[in-house]
Protein backbone atom coordinates (compact mmCIF):
# COMPACT_ATOMS: atom_id res chain seq x y z
CA UNK A 1 0.00 0.00 0.00
CA UNK A 2 1.08 3.59 -0.57
CA UNK A 3 2.40 5.53 2.39
CA UNK A 4 0.43 8.69 3.19
CA UNK A 5 0.38 11.32 5.90
CA UNK A 6 -2.04 9.10 7.82
CA UNK A 7 0.12 5.97 7.66
CA UNK A 8 1.04 4.55 11.07
CA UNK A 9 4.79 4.06 11.23
CA UNK A 10 6.73 1.38 13.10
CA UNK A 11 10.48 0.93 13.32
CA UNK A 12 13.25 -1.12 14.93
CA UNK A 13 16.30 0.27 16.70
CA UNK A 14 19.51 -1.64 15.99
CA UNK A 15 23.24 -1.20 15.46
CA UNK A 16 24.10 -2.39 12.92
CA UNK A 17 20.76 -2.72 11.12
CA UNK A 18 21.93 -4.34 7.88
CA UNK A 19 20.94 -7.82 9.09
CA UNK A 20 17.46 -6.82 10.30
CA UNK A 21 14.60 -8.61 8.51
CA UNK A 22 11.69 -7.19 10.54
CA UNK A 23 10.81 -4.54 7.90
CA UNK A 24 10.37 -7.24 5.24
CA UNK A 25 8.22 -9.41 7.50
CA UNK A 26 6.04 -6.62 8.87
CA UNK A 27 5.50 -4.86 5.54
CA UNK A 28 4.47 -8.16 3.95
CA UNK A 29 1.86 -8.62 6.69
CA UNK A 30 0.65 -5.03 6.32
CA UNK A 31 0.20 -5.57 2.58
CA UNK A 32 -1.58 -8.90 3.03
CA UNK A 33 -3.99 -7.45 5.59
CA UNK A 34 -4.31 -4.16 3.68
CA UNK A 35 -3.30 -2.07 6.69
CA UNK A 36 -2.24 1.56 6.33
CA UNK A 37 1.00 0.89 8.18
CA UNK A 38 4.70 0.86 7.31
CA UNK A 39 7.82 -0.49 9.02
CA UNK A 40 11.39 0.77 8.67
CA UNK A 41 14.74 0.19 10.39
CA UNK A 42 16.82 2.73 12.30
CA UNK A 43 20.59 2.15 12.60
CA UNK A 44 21.48 4.24 15.65
CA UNK A 45 24.99 4.71 17.04
CA UNK A 46 25.20 4.24 20.82
CA UNK A 47 25.80 7.91 21.60
CA UNK A 48 22.52 8.80 19.89
CA UNK A 49 20.07 6.43 21.55
CA UNK A 50 18.82 8.88 24.21
CA UNK A 51 18.26 11.64 21.66
CA UNK A 52 16.50 9.15 19.37
CA UNK A 53 13.96 8.17 22.01
CA UNK A 54 13.40 11.83 22.80
CA UNK A 55 12.83 12.59 19.10
CA UNK A 56 10.39 9.67 18.86
CA UNK A 57 8.17 11.39 21.42
CA UNK A 58 7.39 14.18 18.95
CA UNK A 59 6.96 11.80 15.97
CA UNK A 60 3.16 11.83 15.98
CA UNK A 61 2.50 8.97 13.56
CA UNK A 62 5.06 6.65 15.16
CA UNK A 63 2.81 4.00 16.71
CA UNK A 64 5.54 1.86 18.26
CA UNK A 65 8.92 0.27 17.75
CA UNK A 66 11.02 -2.81 18.36
CA UNK A 67 14.43 -2.88 19.99
CA UNK A 68 17.28 -5.29 19.37
CA UNK A 69 20.97 -5.59 20.24
CA UNK A 70 22.56 -3.52 21.73
CA UNK A 71 19.73 -1.35 23.06
CA UNK A 72 17.31 -3.58 24.97
CA UNK A 73 18.59 -2.49 28.38
CA UNK A 74 19.40 1.15 27.65
CA UNK A 75 15.99 1.83 26.07
CA UNK A 76 14.24 0.23 29.06
CA UNK A 77 15.75 2.92 31.28
CA UNK A 78 14.26 5.69 29.10
CA UNK A 79 10.60 4.62 29.19
CA UNK A 80 7.80 5.92 31.40
CA UNK A 81 6.25 2.52 32.03
CA UNK A 82 7.10 -1.14 31.48
CA UNK A 83 5.18 -4.41 31.70
CA UNK A 84 5.93 -6.62 34.74
CA UNK A 85 8.36 -8.82 32.78
CA UNK A 86 10.31 -5.86 31.39
CA UNK A 87 10.45 -4.26 34.82
CA UNK A 88 11.78 -7.47 36.33
CA UNK A 89 14.42 -8.29 33.69
CA UNK A 90 15.29 -4.62 33.01
CA UNK A 91 15.15 -4.97 29.22
CA UNK A 92 12.61 -4.39 26.43
CA UNK A 93 12.25 -5.46 22.82
CA UNK A 94 8.87 -3.90 22.00
CA UNK A 95 7.60 -0.41 22.81
CA UNK A 96 4.09 0.92 22.22
CA UNK A 97 2.84 4.50 22.31
CA UNK A 98 -0.06 4.94 24.71
CA UNK A 99 -2.96 7.29 24.01
CA UNK A 100 -1.41 9.92 26.27
CA UNK A 101 1.80 9.83 24.22
CA UNK A 102 3.89 7.95 26.78
CA UNK A 103 5.94 4.90 25.82
CA UNK A 104 5.41 1.50 27.43
CA UNK A 105 7.95 -1.31 27.12
CA UNK A 106 7.42 -5.05 26.77
CA UNK A 107 9.74 -8.03 26.46
CA UNK A 108 8.73 -11.04 24.35
CA UNK A 109 12.14 -12.73 24.13
CA UNK A 110 11.19 -15.20 26.82
CA UNK A 111 7.78 -16.19 25.50
CA UNK A 112 9.22 -16.50 21.99
CA UNK A 113 11.96 -18.84 23.18
CA UNK A 114 9.69 -20.92 25.39
CA UNK A 115 7.10 -21.46 22.66
CA UNK A 116 9.83 -22.42 20.18
CA UNK A 117 11.23 -24.99 22.62
CA UNK A 118 7.88 -26.42 23.67
CA UNK A 119 7.20 -28.26 26.92
CA UNK A 120 9.92 -27.60 29.51
CA UNK A 121 8.12 -28.86 32.62
CA UNK A 122 10.55 -30.53 35.00
CA UNK A 123 13.54 -30.04 32.71
CA UNK A 124 17.04 -28.81 33.53
CA UNK A 125 17.74 -25.89 31.19
CA UNK A 126 21.13 -24.30 30.48
CA UNK A 127 21.04 -20.67 29.34
CA UNK A 128 24.21 -19.34 27.72
CA UNK A 129 24.39 -15.63 28.55
CA UNK A 130 22.95 -13.38 31.25
CA UNK A 131 21.94 -10.23 29.36
CA UNK A 132 18.46 -8.84 28.79
CA UNK A 133 17.33 -11.61 26.44
CA UNK A 134 18.74 -14.33 28.69
CA UNK A 135 16.96 -12.90 31.74
CA UNK A 136 13.66 -12.76 29.86
CA UNK A 137 14.13 -16.37 28.78
CA UNK A 138 14.88 -17.51 32.33
CA UNK A 139 11.71 -15.74 33.49
CA UNK A 140 9.59 -17.52 30.86
CA UNK A 141 11.16 -20.93 31.52
CA UNK A 142 10.40 -20.66 35.23
CA UNK A 143 6.79 -19.70 34.50
CA UNK A 144 6.51 -22.68 32.12
CA UNK A 145 7.57 -25.08 34.86
CA UNK A 146 11.26 -25.73 34.22
CA UNK A 147 12.64 -27.76 37.13
CA UNK A 148 16.06 -26.14 37.24
CA UNK A 149 17.89 -23.45 35.29
CA UNK A 150 21.66 -23.04 35.06
CA UNK A 151 23.44 -20.28 33.20
CA UNK A 152 26.94 -19.45 31.98
CA UNK A 153 28.23 -15.92 31.50
CA UNK A 154 31.58 -14.12 31.48
CA UNK A 155 30.32 -10.81 32.90
CA UNK A 156 30.21 -11.02 36.69
CA UNK A 157 27.93 -7.97 36.88
CA UNK A 158 25.33 -9.51 34.54
CA UNK A 159 25.61 -12.83 36.36
CA UNK A 160 24.94 -11.15 39.68
CA UNK A 161 22.08 -9.16 38.16
CA UNK A 162 20.43 -12.39 36.99
CA UNK A 163 20.94 -14.05 40.37
CA UNK A 164 19.52 -11.00 42.15
CA UNK A 165 16.39 -11.04 39.97
CA UNK A 166 15.79 -14.76 40.34
CA UNK A 167 16.72 -15.40 43.96
CA UNK A 168 15.63 -19.01 43.75
CA UNK A 169 17.27 -22.35 44.42
CA UNK A 170 16.13 -23.29 40.91
CA UNK A 171 18.50 -20.77 39.24
CA UNK A 172 22.27 -21.06 39.59
CA UNK A 173 25.58 -20.66 37.79
CA UNK A 174 26.31 -23.69 35.60
CA UNK A 175 28.49 -26.43 37.03
CA UNK A 176 30.17 -28.35 34.14
CA UNK A 177 29.80 -31.52 36.21
CA UNK A 178 26.05 -31.30 35.56
CA UNK A 179 26.31 -31.30 31.77
CA UNK A 180 24.90 -34.82 31.40
CA UNK A 181 21.76 -33.71 33.28
CA UNK A 182 20.92 -30.89 30.85
CA UNK A 183 17.72 -31.32 28.81
CA UNK A 184 17.63 -27.96 27.00
CA UNK A 185 20.38 -25.55 25.94
CA UNK A 186 19.48 -21.97 25.01
CA UNK A 187 22.15 -19.94 23.24
CA UNK A 188 21.32 -16.37 24.33
CA UNK A 189 24.53 -14.63 23.31
CA UNK A 190 25.33 -13.00 19.93
CA UNK A 191 28.37 -15.27 19.47
CA UNK A 192 28.30 -17.21 16.18
CA UNK A 193 31.97 -17.96 15.39
CA UNK A 194 32.62 -20.32 18.30
CA UNK A 195 30.80 -22.33 20.94
CA UNK A 196 30.21 -19.98 23.90
CA UNK A 197 32.05 -20.86 27.10
CA UNK A 198 33.68 -23.88 25.39
CA UNK A 199 30.61 -26.00 26.11
CA UNK A 200 31.35 -29.65 25.31
CA UNK A 201 28.30 -30.66 23.26
CA UNK A 202 29.49 -34.28 23.04
CA UNK A 203 28.73 -34.71 26.73
CA UNK A 204 25.10 -33.67 26.38
CA UNK A 205 22.29 -36.22 26.47
CA UNK A 206 21.26 -37.39 23.01
CA UNK A 207 17.73 -36.08 23.54
CA UNK A 208 18.90 -32.58 24.47
CA UNK A 209 17.18 -29.74 22.60
CA UNK A 210 19.33 -26.77 21.53
CA UNK A 211 17.71 -23.38 20.83
CA UNK A 212 19.69 -20.82 18.84
CA UNK A 213 18.41 -17.27 19.40
CA UNK A 214 20.43 -15.59 16.64
CA UNK A 215 19.32 -15.68 13.01
CA UNK A 216 22.73 -16.35 11.48
CA UNK A 217 24.35 -19.81 11.18
CA UNK A 218 26.53 -20.49 14.22
CA UNK A 219 29.27 -22.89 15.22
CA UNK A 220 27.12 -24.01 18.13
CA UNK A 221 24.08 -24.98 16.04
CA UNK A 222 26.25 -26.59 13.35
CA UNK A 223 28.15 -28.63 15.94
CA UNK A 224 24.93 -29.61 17.70
CA UNK A 225 23.54 -30.89 14.40
CA UNK A 226 26.73 -32.86 13.75
CA UNK A 227 26.23 -34.48 17.15
CA UNK A 228 22.65 -35.42 16.17
CA UNK A 229 21.03 -33.12 18.72
CA UNK A 230 17.68 -31.45 18.00
CA UNK A 231 18.44 -27.87 16.93
CA UNK A 232 15.69 -25.26 17.08
CA UNK A 233 16.70 -22.38 14.77
CA UNK A 234 16.51 -18.70 15.66
CA UNK A 235 13.70 -18.04 13.21
CA UNK A 236 11.42 -20.35 15.23
CA UNK A 237 11.81 -18.08 18.23
CA UNK A 238 11.41 -14.99 16.04
CA UNK A 239 8.16 -16.40 14.64
CA UNK A 240 6.51 -16.57 18.06
CA UNK A 241 8.00 -13.23 19.08
CA UNK A 242 6.62 -11.58 15.96
CA UNK A 243 3.17 -13.00 16.65
CA UNK A 244 3.23 -11.46 20.13
CA UNK A 245 4.87 -8.21 19.01
CA UNK A 246 2.40 -7.67 16.17
CA UNK A 247 -0.51 -7.89 18.61
CA UNK A 248 1.18 -5.45 20.99
CA UNK A 249 2.06 -2.94 18.28
CA UNK A 250 -1.13 -3.04 16.21
CA UNK A 251 -3.79 -4.63 18.41
CA UNK A 252 -4.35 -7.22 15.67
CA UNK A 253 -3.83 -10.99 15.78
CA UNK A 254 -1.98 -11.90 12.60
CA UNK A 255 -3.29 -15.15 11.05
CA UNK A 256 -0.75 -17.99 11.08
CA UNK A 257 -1.00 -18.40 7.31
CA UNK A 258 -0.09 -14.75 6.76
CA UNK A 259 2.78 -14.87 9.25
CA UNK A 260 4.13 -18.06 7.71
CA UNK A 261 3.94 -16.44 4.28
CA UNK A 262 5.85 -13.41 5.60
CA UNK A 263 8.63 -15.62 6.93
CA UNK A 264 8.71 -17.40 3.59
CA UNK A 265 9.62 -14.11 1.89
CA UNK A 266 12.92 -14.10 3.82
CA UNK A 267 13.60 -17.79 3.22
CA UNK A 268 12.31 -19.34 6.44
CA UNK A 269 9.85 -22.20 6.37
CA UNK A 270 7.70 -22.56 9.49
CA UNK A 271 6.59 -26.14 10.06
Amino acid sequence: MKTTGKTRIFTILAHPATHVIAPIIYNHIFDELRLDMSYIAHDIEPHGITDTIQAFRSWENLAGFNVTIPYKESVAELLETKCPVSSRVKAVNTVIRNEDGTFEGYNTDGIGAQKAIGDVRGTHCLVLGAGGAARSIVDALLKAGAGRISFSNRSSSNSQKLLDIFSSDNVSIFDPADIEKINVVIQATPVVDRIPFSLDLKKLRKDTRVLETVMRPSVLSDTASENHLEVIPGHAMLYFQTKQNFRLLTGIDVPDTVLESAFGTVGYKIS
